[in-house]
């Protein structure tokens, strides 16, 4: 492809760091990348470029990216803009794709998300044809494989995509169920609104009802102002419920009448609020085990499982793994800024026949490391890292987090190492930011004058 026949994007950003950083990833990524650190400066390269889409931070001299945002489709009304920012908040999205954004990205967000929002948005132009890069390997909407079992997956996917019924994700952690159910998403009629997702165990009782139906005035102490929950925000659009294995039995009968009624009521309100969202709800819990301990509600199961869907483990799908590494270890290595790695037959037959407890999340911690730490191109059976996994059975026991949490401990502990204790170059070999690595020595107990 030609840098004439090449997908141009405008940067409109004022961290000199943030600007580069994007301009080079989506540059690598194969885009004709342009970038302006200032909406000034901005104008006049939309003027004189004629991007295909425009990414802008909200918070810029001059012109902010609101205003940026009224001005290019007041001129130009089928701009393709994404809206960045530090300060996200749901009105905050909400106001900016109610202007004309194809999209919101709250920072800090990962190389990997921000690709994927840039050929989502893409993808949607009927205009412009998708990246002929890693990107559209045999993927569907950020799902890889091309087994039998992803294919019929994916049929699925865009079966349960043509109607409004409820949707349920069932499968292990790390297996890519809110994957899914961005996928279904997109494949729907509804691709042109908001898609919501919300962790259920990540909140207390109270915040989570406050989160998904709102609050009124004066609800309770410290509710200050009237709160728009996401069944109001998403309305037209999806809400993904994760984990909702987790959620309270009041909070179940509130959800369930919902999903009966079409109506809810804030918190401490009284009016009846309609709402039409498709509910997308996952979970790694056994549903029907919770139902006989009088943990999880039948009649809330029933409506919520009129669609079921399975994520399959990774050793279910074992043929998709080489196509999953090609994927992970291009993405990766871009993300990085490291080379990438080859496999030797005997590796690869290795990787296929290790069980992956932790799923795609764990494949992904597995090749991150070997990008890392690897001397060689071309990677034998003999330097794959998941040995010290398979030589240390306790890990096997632990729950996943666990398994997680002791995979950082060693990669930062090895980064330190290698750098003689100096937290920047440990953050750039890591990718991470100094501040997040900071943060995650502090989490476990990492001192430099450890025998690191």
């Amino acid at each position: 492809m030609t840098k004439k026949d090449k997908i141009k994007l405008l940067v409109i950003e004022d961290d000199n760091t943030m600007r580069q950083g994007i301009q080079t990833v989506l540059g690598k990524s194969g885009y004709d990348v342009i970038a302006a650190k200032n909406g000034y400066e901005g104008v006049r390269l939309f003027s004189e470029e004629h991007p295909d889409l425009v990414i802008s931070d909200l918070k810029l001299p001059g012109k902010n990216g609101m205003e940026l945002l009224k001005e290019f489709l007041e001129k130009r009304p089928k701009t393709i803009m994404i809206i960045i920012s530090a300060y996200g908040t749901i009105d905050l999205a909400v106001n900016a794709l109610k202007l004309g954004a194809k999209d919101f990205i709250t920072k800090p967000f990962t190389v990997d998300e921000l690709r994927t929002k840039v050929k989502h948005v893409l993808e949607e132009n009927p205009i412009i044809k998708p990246m002929n890069s890693y990107e559209s390997k045999s993927t569907f909407h950020g799902l890889v494989g091309n087994s039998l079992e992803s294919q019929n997956l994916n049929k699925q996917i865009t079966q349960v995509a043509k109607v409004t019924s409820a949707v349920l994700i069932t499968g292990e952690s790390g297996t890519g169920k809110e994957l899914i159910a961005r996928a279904i998403h997109i494949e729907s009629n509804r691709k042109h609104k908001l898609f919501l997702a919300i962790n259920c165990s990540a909140l207390t009782e109270s915040l989570l009802e406050s989160e998904l139906f709102g609050h009124e005035k004066g609800a309770f102490t410290g509710a200050v102002k009237l709160h728009r929950g996401l069944f109001e925000h998403a309305d037209g659009g999806t809400l993904f419920l994760d984990e909702v294995g987790d959620i309270s039995q009041r909070t179940q009968a509130k959800l369930l009448r919902v999903l009966q009624q079409k109506t809810f009521q804030r918190v401490g309100g009284t009016e009846e609020i309609k709402t039409n969202v498709k509910i997308i709800a996952a979970t790694n819990k056994d549903l029907k085990k919770a139902i006989q301990n009088k943990e999880f509600r039948e009649d809330l199961y029933f409506r919520l499982n009129v669609l079921p869907l399975h994520a399959l483990p990774l050793r279910e799908r074992r043929d998709d793994i080489p196509l999953l590494i090609d994927y992970i270890n291009e993405k990766k290595a871009l993300e990085l800024q490291v080379k990438m790695r080859q496999w030797s037959p005997k590796a690869m037959e290795k990787i296929q026949q290790y069980p992956w407890p932790g799923n795609v999340r764990e494949l992904e911690n597995f090749l991150e490391r070997v990008l890392i730490f690897a001397h060689e191109e071309i990677i034998t059976e003999t330097e794959i890292y998941f040995d010290m996994i398979e030589s240390e059975p306790h890990l096997k026991k632990g729950s996943l987090t666990d398994v997680l949490d002791d995979t950082e401990y060693k990669m930062i502990k090895d980064a330190l190492k290698k750098t003689g204790g100096i937290k920047q170059r440990a953050a750039r070999l890591l990718g991470i930011k100094t501040s997040t690595l900071y943060y995650k020595m502090e989490k476990f107990g990492i001192e430099i004058n450890d025998d690191i």
